[in-house]
């Protein structure tokens, strides 16, 4: 009976000790640390409630994806891990895992943590820096955290080579070297890499990823295209909201929840985020109504992704959710000169 006792006992504070660790509430190491104002590009724009650990500085996943438009979370309770969308790329992050998904592929992080305290999942800094495309650190000096977009370093995680590093940030390991003088191909665990210019990365049509649309409805009309245009045309003026989801349309939305919206509308459900729609359809250089049009955006993302999406309407225009006007034509779009200049590809979703 006393062995019996004694090991009920041990199993009880097995699970309570266990259970405690992961809550954050007896390791010594972990520290509260103050509200913390969160400044983007040089702009006070929240507050956060950071916690360091072990030399590192974790900020709530939650709070730190809204700040960064990240508006679309969807939280797996079974395996805790996020899926945190801003209307260009999707990111899934599991706590305790070392790699993450950033769009179509994976990337080393310093793992995240679950918390049983306040029931939600810490993000080290460096995690988010990568994660997010931003440089993110914590400031000593006045207890905030900086946050500058797009990002200028890749912080070096381990598992880190100077290929994976050039294929996540669509460069090569040629300019990666060049651009951070480097005589060899030796990187270390917390190096922080310079990454190439702007202009010199662009991500290009998605490899091996021409699926076809899933038609939920056949059309009832034999002109798809001009109703499909049609549809488009009922949302000029509606705003603009970075990372908007489907449940706000159709008041708010980003580029893709808009160009999702529309198709759907018209019976053809396509994929939610930009980068993914790009890998529907065929590639064409002759434009008919109702391509997709894709584009980088610099000033957002400096790995040259697809930023952006709109749908072309014939006679060189395309109609898009922007983020300077919401839904709104652009006339002659490849001779605008910002548009000509980030412009990718087009697919043709419809036939």
């Amino acid at each position: 009976m006393r062995v019996k006792s004694l090991y009920l006992l041990l199993s009880i504070s097995l699970i309570f000790s266990t259970m405690f660790f992961n809550s954050f509430t007896v390791d010594a190491e972990v520290k509260q640390v103050p509200t913390a104002g969160v400044y983007v590009n040089g702009k006070l724009v929240n507050g956060i409630n950071p916690i360091y650990y072990k030399g590192e500085y974790y900020a709530p996943i939650i709070y730190l994806s809204k700040i960064l438009g990240y508006n679309h979370i969807i939280f797996e309770d079974d395996t805790k891990t996020y899926q945190l969308t801003d209307g260009s790329t999707m990111i899934r992050v599991t706590m305790g895992g070392t790699r993450a998904r950033r769009g179509d592929g994976f990337i080393n992080i310093k793992p995240p943590f679950w918390t049983d305290v306040d029931n939600t999942g810490y993000l080290p800094l460096t995690s988010a820096s990568i994660l997010f495309n931003a440089d993110i650190t914590f400031q000593k000096s006045d207890g905030s955290i900086r946050i500058t977009t797009p990002a200028n370093y890749h912080p070096v995680q381990k598992g880190d080579t100077l290929w994976r590093i050039a294929k996540a940030y669509h460069t090569s390991i040629e300019l990666l070297r060049a651009v951070n003088d480097m005589t060899s191909y030796t990187i270390y665990v917390g190096q922080k890499l310079k990454l190439p210019p702007r202009d010199k990365v662009q991500e290009r049509e998605p490899e091996k990823e021409h699926q076809e649309p899933r038609i939920i409805k056949k059309p009832s009309v034999t002109n798809l295209a001009d109703q499909l245009i049609a549809e488009a045309k009922r949302y000029v003026g509606a705003k603009y909201k970075f990372g908007a989801t489907l449940d706000e349309a159709p008041h708010l939305f980003d580029c893709s929840s808009y160009t999702k919206l529309v198709f759907l509308n018209n019976g053809i459900e396509i994929p939610r985020v930009s980068r993914d729609q790009a890998s529907i359809g065929t590639t064409v250089s002759n434009l008919q109504k109702g391509d997709l049009m894709f584009f980088t955006t610099p000033d957002l993302y400096s790995d040259g992704r697809i930023g952006h999406v709109g749908i072309y309407m014939g006679n060189g225009n395309m109609i898009h959710a922007s983020s300077s006007a919401g839904v709104t034509i652009t006339e002659n779009v490849l001779q605008n000169p910002y548009w000509s200049k980030n412009y990718l590809f087009s697919k043709r979703v419809i036939q």
